[in-house]
């Protein structure tokens, strides 16, 4: 492989041997991947200065390498710098809640020692990406990001990590609800990797790019998605590979082409073996698709595995595929388990989650007026959260309810026109470009279309939307319609029979 900014950033700070030793592991690699795996291999097999075997822990880090990283910080278990990068995060937020206290202990230990400055801005970053659980206390991200920034701004050779800290600062701000302003920052450390040619850096920044995107562009995002792709598998990282395809299925799922949304997690699954979040996504995928049970196997043996962890999205997830299942009370049941947790959070997210459940529980007991009302304070949280993901489906869900209200009425001199949360539900699609949540909507026009036995509007609704797209991706969506079109044809058909 040719030298890259990834690796040769460091060669200001580090020793000529340091730096012959890495020139010919690069000449020896082929992928960063490969050179990762080649410097790991080195400083375990040999005695090599303490700067390559931080280096090969951060990289490993970097590239979630478990089956040698314990090796390392049992090699060097005396280094208090590199300690530090022995905790890898495989779930964001699940690793800030199981590792933060520990890792910012150890961090505050190896700051207390004499640190070169590039090592120490390192640890602070590392510091940020592990804020308090749960992306929800942002002071404790930015904290250690200022004492970065204060030691980048005393040496212009380490504004080669600039790239990685507006990363964390987008993150920051895009979490806050800032999403045009993240946006603009996450851009200019993206300019800021490409002019230090540090791929690894320029892949961190577009991630969490397109997870801001996907607030307000579907197709955008799923067109960086592609350039996403590209860019792990040059690096040939199995991890950022995984990575990719499960922000690819949150695209698509957004989009509404939820085939794709299942296939890009069925890649996941073979690259990291079962994860609850893979779960967690695909139990919310096959729900949308009407398969229930499946939503429900997806996120129930995580829970059952872990009895005492008490993930409040778990919970949600297993309580909306119980309740579509029919199984209230113990849907009920687990809304209560997470309550207090969902309460303390202060979360738009998970109190518009904890709502929209509330409401699908009242759907299937059948108390519309209630599940309307619920859904509906459900829609004001979800207002506070721009993501499309949350509005698609509770537009989905108020549509469905408010057809449910509708009753059925066959008078040839009226015209009757759908509900406000159907209109808003087509506005929704139509204008962010969402062909199977289009899709959708047309299915629910086409029933409303049939209790008012308007059923050649119904036909047509659903002949229209056959023609949004014929992507792989709304395969399942496409049969159901064509089935519906069958159904409806054929009452037409016994309807003039009859006549």
């Amino acid at each position: 492989m040719k030298p890259v900014g990834t690796i040769t950033k460091y060669y200001p700070f580090i020793d000529e041997e340091t730096k012959s030793i890495l020139d010919a592991l690069m000449d020896e690699a082929s992928s960063y991947y490969g050179f990762v795996g080649l410097l790991c291999q080195t400083v375990l097999e040999n005695k090599v200065p303490v700067n390559l075997a931080y280096l090969a822990a951060v990289h490993a880090w970097w590239t979630r390498k478990k089956e040698v990283i314990e090796l390392i910080h049992e090699k060097y278990k005396n280094v208090p710098y590199i300690l530090p990068w022995k905790y890898i995060p495989d779930m964001t937020s699940m690793d800030q809640e199981l590792y933060h206290d520990e890792i910012v202990e150890i961090i505050e230990i190896a700051m207390e020692s004499s640190l070169e400055d590039w090592i120490a801005t390192e640890l602070h970053l590392l510091h940020s990406y592990f804020h308090y659980p749960y992306l929800g206390d942002i002071p404790s991200l930015l904290e250690p990001l200022e004492k970065a920034k204060r030691i980048i701004n005393t040496n212009p050779l380490l504004k080669c990590f600039e790239s990685l800290l507006c990363t964390l600062e987008g993150w920051a701000k895009g979490t806050e609800g800032y999403v045009a302003d993240s946006l603009d920052v996450l851009r200019k450390g993206h300019q800021l990797a490409e002019a230090h040619d540090d791929s690894l850096y320029r892949y961190l920044n577009l991630i969490i790019q397109e997870a801001f995107l996907l607030y307000i562009n579907v197709k955008e995002a799923i067109e960086l998605c592609e350039e996403l792709y590209d860019l792990a598998q040059d690096l040939g990282v199995p991890y950022l590979i995984a990575e990719v395809l499960n922000d690819s299925s949150i695209a698509f799922e957004s989009a509404g082409e939820y085939d794709l949304a299942i296939s890009s997690h069925l890649e996941v699954r073979k690259i990291t073996g079962e994860n609850d979040f893979t779960s967690q996504i695909l139990s919310r995928v096959y729900a949308s698709l009407g398969d229930y049970q499946r939503a429900f196997d997806e996120i129930n043996h995580f829970i059952e595995k872990n009895p005492t962890r008490k993930i409040p999205v778990w919970y949600l997830r297993r309580a909306r595929a119980l309740a579509l299942l029919n199984r209230i009370n113990e849907a009920e049941r687990d809304l209560e388990t997470i309550h207090s947790k969902v309460m303390k959070s202060g979360s738009d997210f998970l109190l518009g989650a904890h709502y929209h459940v509330s409401g699908v529980i009242e759907i299937t007991k059948g108390n519309y007026l209630a599940a309307l009302d619920i859904l509906e304070k459900c829609w004001e949280f979800y207002q506070r959260v721009p993501r499309v993901l949350n509005h698609n489906n509770i537009l989905l869900d108020l549509a469905r309810v408010e057809l449910q209200l509708i009753e059925n009425s066959v008078d040839a001199s009226k015209t009757y026109t759908p509900g406000k949360w159907l209109r808003k539900l087509e506005t929704h699609a139509s204008e962010r470009d969402l062909p199977g949540i289009r899709m959708q909507a047309a299915l629910i026009k086409s029933e409303f279309y049939q209790k008012h036995g308007q059923l050649k509007d119904a036909i047509a609704t659903l002949q229209d939307a056959l023609n949004i797209t014929d992507s792989p991706g709304v395969t399942t969506l496409r049969k159901r319609i064509t089935s519906r079109i069958q159904e409806i044809d054929k009452q037409i058909r016994d309807a003039e029979m009859v006549s």
